[in-house]
């Protein structure tokens, strides 16, 4: 803190003109010896009085710096104690004090408002997916498992907290789409006609379309979008390859794809899982992101105990 310095030098300057100018009278009167003295003893006396008077400004001073550089590194309700002070700097550091502690309040109603929406999202969220189950019963419950596998696999792929609420919130919703798919192309229990197949195709798009306007599900987009493209640019509806697929959309993809072929459907029954973890392994760097079908395999095995780990050594 360079303030207590500069306080001291304007004091002593200010100090200086009146011992300056009774030095001058003194000399004028034919008392040079005493006009020195006093002059000594008068900027000795200023000195210790603006060192004293410069200190106790400065030290009030700098405690209200480090506050305000605590608050402005988030530390909400930050109090600044001033032993003894009144005049200005109390009512200064009174106010600080206010200043500080309705921050915090506000900063806390403000989080608890963020979470309430989030809460609200994600329930107003969990309610269209269950539309979704509600239109094709044969999939019920497919896209809470699939949102559930997605965030572990993105968790042991050490993705941020937004990207692991993005994979939540995509696999609840990946396959929001289908609400524009008519209920009996859902529930057809034999293989689809070609038109079937492509107007199938078309609930990626119709998804991300649904949700494109709802900015908290920005992130989600992708999953949504993107899920039935392949790793080797064999997918759809953007014939997307590689990494130019969201990684969003390659974690919900490989989820999808395990729960799928571990769940009964109106055309195939569940596989048991040493078969779906062998059709996995032939779709690694095929469909799925050979990362990402790792990633899948060690969740999968650390929630079985170890039986995955098993399978793949087998396969």
């Amino acid at each position: 803190m360079r303030l207590a310095p500069k306080l001291l030098a304007l004091a002593l300057a200010a100090a200086a003109v009146p011992a300056a100018v009774l030095g001058a009278q003194l000399a004028l009167a034919g008392h040079p010896v005493l006009a020195l003295g006093s002059s000594c003893a008068s900027l000795v006396f200023a000195t210790l009085l603006a060192a004293a008077y410069a200190r106790g400004l400065a030290e009030p001073l700098a405690e209200l710096v480090r506050g305000a550089l605590d608050i402005a590194r988030g530390r909400f309700g930050r109090q600044v104690t001033l032993p003894g002070r009144r005049g200005d700097v109390g009512d200064l550091a009174y106010t600080f004090n206010y200043m500080s502690r309705e921050l915090a309040r506000q900063n806390a109603e403000n989080t608890r408002l963020i979470e309430a929406l989030e809460r609200g999202t994600l329930e107003a969220v969990k309610s269209l997916a269950g539309a979704i189950d509600a239109k094709d019963p044969y999939t019920r419950g497919h896209n809470g498992r699939v949102a559930d596998l997605a965030v572990e696999i993105g968790r042991e792929m050490g993705c941020d907290a937004r990207t692991l609420q993005a994979l939540e919130y995509g696999g609840l919703l990946h396959d929001v789409g289908k609400i524009g798919v008519p209920e009996a192309l859902l529930r057809k229990t034999v293989p689809l006609t070609g038109p079937e197949i492509s107007l199938m195709r078309r609930h990626p798009a119709i998804g991300a379309e649904i949700v494109r306007q709802v900015e908290l599900l920005r992130d989600a987009l992708p999953a949504i979008r993107s899920h039935h493209e392949r790793w080797d640019g064999g997918g759809y509806p953007d014939g997307l390859v590689g990494t130019d697929i969201p990684i969003v959309a390659r974690i919900v993809n490989a989820a999808d794809t395990w729960d799928a072929c571990t769940s009964s459907r109106p055309y195939q029954p569940a596989l048991e899982p040493e078969e779906a973890v062998r059709i996995l392994g032939r779709l690694r760097g095929a469909q799925i992101d050979p990362t990402v079908h790792d990633a899948l395999l060690a969740v999968l095995h650390r929630l079985t105990g170890g039986a995955v780990g098993r399978m793949r050594g087998a396969a």
